[in-house]
């Protein structure tokens, strides 16, 4: 009875008294409402915030603040406020008013830069009501209320956000907010509070503003944790250093592509240009000089030493609001010349081992995924339908994976350019792993490819006794049980266990045992396994014995620990 009240709604015409085509239709699990997307709100507010940032992204100020404008004029309320919500609609309520007031957070910020002062105080006064404690409304409300000559009203929106504050919450004003107020206090001038004038004409070249992101995935699947993470310590930065985050994770456990949708989410907070560089394909010297042309022009004169090449990298970021994004960072000198150096910049750098490297804010390790994510991450490639007819096949093809991405991606490539395979069939042939990097190959999606990155990143002597350990323990092992493997002591193999540990290729799986030398026992997932065994070499293709004999190997080598602590001369 519902549904067809409903259907008699939307096909009545209330102006002209014709019907519409039918937009409610029947489905085997239900009802579906199909409607474009420029007929739904969010949608259209969603599109409209997207391309306003594209045009900030290229400089054009005006037209993105017109469009950000455009994008808030659309809402009328608070979402869905005539709507009972429950938990899953009070998620979608939540998400559309964070985007809300991200959006205006940064058409207040362009405004303010264009020098439109007065015509963001009553729209921030009403804002500040509505968000009594929201630090960084406040800023931009008392750095409007100083430009507009109106320096006591700057002050008094001061002492009101600290009581609140302090009565509230517990808690004094943040570093941004006290440093507007001191600059207030001893009459500084608005660029004292933070805020820039507006922009001035040029009168040499004009600096260009690169924007070398790879594109973004067109559906990008779970790590909500970690998107938030990054997009907190992003908005919350106080200006004094750069943000770094840093994501770590096993190979195939989808970091390169976290990388890059973690830029893509913050990239509007930095309008002086995106760099991108992956160390996998360039050394950190070939990045450096990449970025210099980014910013100089292919032609422009670079400086013949590294280190002034560092030296003017920093300096162009001093004073501007860039992002690098560096991805298969293995060292961390190498790396850390690459960073930028503003306060009003950051970095998200993909590690293939835990790099000690300074002054990061964020570090994002990748745990496995849920069933629920690998099987949206199948759905967004093979698409509902398909994954649902045959949900059963699809949950064992994540379990027989451990969840790792990559692999689920691969193989959804695989059924995608098979249509007439069905996921049954497709588990069915992976049930010997030896089948598996056979059946996974696929031109863009490389599993052997990030297993092996990571192991060429090894010492040798710790890549041969990766390769043995994969190749005889399909269990989990203690130390004991490795160094026997290995034909090492105790002391040699926990330390080769632990470098595994550190460089992601194997993982810790809980207490041993007995009185071993540490309480641990070690695991090779079986993707990796299945990567390793080909990836190792055989004694006839080296033509050497393979055995690790790790009794006549130095620890780790003095020149391999300097490099990765950033001691000594040598950079990746």
């Amino acid at each position: 009875t519902y549904v067809s009240h409903l259907r008699r709604l939307l096909a009545a015409d209330g102006t002209a008294g014709q019907r519409c085509p039918t937009v409610l239709h029947t489905r085997h699990v239900g009802y579906a409402l199909s409607v474009p997307d420029k007929a739904v709100d969010a949608h259209r507010f969603t599109e409209l915030v997207e391309r306003g940032r594209a045009e900030l992204d290229h400089g054009q100020f005006e037209a993105g603040a017109r469009t950000l404008r455009c994008a808030l004029g659309i809402w009328r309320g608070a979402a869905l406020s005539d709507v009972e919500s429950g938990p899953v609609l009070s998620g979608h309520v939540a998400r559309l008013e964070e985007a809300r007031v991200a959006a205006i957070d940064q058409l207040v910020e362009v405004e303010l830069t264009l020098g439109h002062h007065h015509e963001v105080i009553g729209e921030l006064s009403a804002l500040v009501r509505e968000y009594p404690a929201h630090e960084g409304l406040h800023v931009k409300l008392m750095t409007a209320l100083h430009q507009a000559g109106r320096r006591s009203e700057a002050l008094h929106v001061f002492q009101r956000v600290r009581t609140t504050l302090v009565d509230d919450l517990g808690l004094e004003p943040g570093p941004q907010l006290r440093r507007v107020h001191r600059a207030l206090l001893v009459g500084g001038s608005a660029a004292d509070t933070g805020a820039a004038g507006r922009p001035t004409a040029r009168t040499g070249p004009a600096v260009e503003r690169p924007a070398q992101l790879p594109p973004d995935v067109p559906v990008f699947v779970g790590r909500r944790t970690e998107i938030a993470a990054t997009q907190a310590l992003v908005a919350d930065a106080d200006g004094s250093a750069p943000s770094v985050v840093s994501v770590v994770g096993p190979p195939g456990s989808g970091k390169s592509a976290l990388c890059v949708h973690l830029a893509h989410v913050v990239r509007a907070r930095f309008p002086h240009g995106q760099f991108y560089a992956d160390l996998a394909e360039l050394t950190c010297e070939d990045a450096l000089v990449g970025f210099l042309r980014a910013i100089r022009g292919p032609a422009a004169p670079l400086p013949v030493s590294a280190e002034e090449r560092v030296g003017l990298f920093r300096s162009w970021t001093a004073g501007r609001k860039v992002l690098v994004v560096l991805d298969n960072a293995v060292t961390t000198a190498g790396t850390a010349r690459l960073l930028p150096s503003g306060g009003g910049c950051a970095a998200i750098v993909g590690c293939r081992s835990r790099l000690p490297l300074r002054g990061v804010g964020l570090s994002l390790e990748l745990s496995r995924w849920s069933e629920d994510d690998g099987i949206e991450l199948l759905a967004s490639v093979l698409g509902w339908p398909r994954v649902r007819r045959e949900l059963p096949a699809a949950c064992q093809l994540f379990r027989l994976f451990e969840g790792m991405p990559l692999a689920l991606v691969a193989s959804a490539s695989r059924l995608t350019v098979r249509p007439h395979w069905s996921l049954s069939m497709l588990v069915d042939r992976l049930g010997n792993e030896r089948d598996w990097l056979e059946e996974l190959a696929n031109a863009e999606v490389d599993v052997l490819g990030s297993v092996e990155l990571t192991c060429q990143s090894l010492p040798q002597g710790r890549r041969s006794a990766f390769y043995s350990l994969a190749a005889s323990a399909a269990e989990p092992v203690t130390v004991d049980q490795a160094a026997a493997l290995l034909e090492t002591d105790s002391r040699q193999a926990e330390s080769v266990l632990e470098s595994l540990v550190e460089f992601q290729l194997l993982e810790v799986v809980g207490a041993g045992n007995g009185p071993s030398v540490a309480p641990f026992r070690y695991r090779v997932s079986p993707l990796i396994r299945v990567a390793a065994a080909a990836l190792a070499p055989t004694a006839e293709q080296s033509g050497t014995d393979t055995t690790p004999h790790l009794r006549r190997e130095p620890e780790l080598g003095d020149e391999y620990v300097m490099d990765r602590v950033g001691v000594g001369s040598g950079t990746s």
